[in-house]
């Protein structure tokens, strides 16, 4: 399943902001009852060695370690409010992935939605996990967008045998040790072998694949897996079947030493059937450095956002790695 938790090219900015809030609440909420020493007419919050540290220092240094980050966080998700447009699609494929990560997580950690949530509020600095995987998905509209528009420029010959990209789907008859597999396990693989000889097609593997496929990710959707190419983190056997196929054609029966055995499908090598899939937006974005901070740029721009001052602006564009004379 996909880690909605990976870390993105803009979580390296996103500093503990909401450290910097416990300790400006703990501050707010205890001042009136602190001793009140007061010098040059500001509070001090501490003296080390006759030497004294105000509010206003402890709030300017607090800015700067936090508030930044916190300030470059809001401008990239009003960015892509501003671009993206939330359909009632879109709403139920963020409700959809919230909803599958919690699971996993829950079925096979223990920990629920108040541990991802903490981790997308003390290490990602969104307000919730809900809210992190919003703006995951949305960044990948945005960015299917714009190499939508400029594939001839990313898709190229170059990159097509480079990377070898493809869709694919599969069958998987799941077994605890395959080199010593149980009578109901081998009963199991020959009744499908079987099926897939008598009663289905090229047309049908997707009907195929629900109803006989072990695999519960994928089984469910036809055992569709979605884009793949020589990059993908696969099992070797698997990959190197799978790449070799050609446009609907169909594998052999595959063992594997781990799983079982897999009956793979090419379903395209067609770009117009990969261009939104988030692992293909993922390699083009990987062979490109800084894209994914130029797209955001770019449609800051179309968003006509604005900024308070020169200082801000220049923050935000030093953070996107973006060249000033190229705005």
């Amino acid at each position: 399943m996909k880690d909605f938790l990976k870390q993105n090219w803009f979580v390296a900015v996103i500093a503990l902001f909401f450290t910097a809030i416990s300790i400006f609440y703990a501050y707010d909420q205890n001042k009136d009852n602190l001793p009140n020493k007061v010098v040059d007419g500001k509070d001090v919050v501490f003296s080390v060695d006759d030497t004294n540290f105000t509010a206003d220092e402890l709030y300017d240094e607090l800015y700067k370690t936090y508030g930044q980050s916190e300030l470059f966080l809001k401008f990239y998700m009003g960015v892509i409010d501003a671009n993206v447009e939330e359909t009632e699609e879109l709403k139920d494929q963020i409700n959809g992935a919230v909803s599958q990560t919690v699971s996993y997580y829950t079925n096979y950690y223990g920990y629920g939605l108040e541990y991802l949530n903490q981790l997308a509020r003390y290490y990602y600095g969104y307000p919730d996990f809900p809210s992190y995987v919003e703006y995951q998905i949305k960044a990948e509209v945005l960015y299917s967008e714009y190499i939508g528009k400029h594939a001839e420029k990313y898709v190229t010959e170059e990159f097509v045998a480079q990377h070898n990209p493809r869709v694919i789907s599969y069958c998987l008859i799941k077994m605890d040790d395959p080199a010593n597999p149980t009578a109901d396990e081998t009963d199991r693989l020959n009744a499908a072998k079987k099926a897939w000889e008598n009663e289905y097609t090229v047309e049908t593997f997707g009907d195929f694949a629900m109803h006989y496929s072990e695999d519960p990710s994928t089984a469910g959707n036809g055992g569709k897996l979605g884009y793949i190419d020589n990059n993908s983190a696969l099992v070797d056997a698997f990959l190197k079947v799978a790449l070799a196929l050609e446009d609907g054609q169909v594998s052999e029966w595959i063992f594997d030493e781990t799983y079982g055995y897999f009956l793979i499908k090419c379903d395209s090598v067609n770009y117009e059937d990969y261009a939104t899939d988030p692992n293909f937006l993922s390699t083009v974005l990987t062979d490109n450095a800084n894209l994914a901070n130029e797209i955001v740029w770019e449609y800051a721009q179309n968003a006509n956002i604005t900024f308070i001052d020169e200082t801000v602006k220049q923050y935000i564009m030093q953070q996107l790695n973006v060249d000033k004379d190229g705005e």
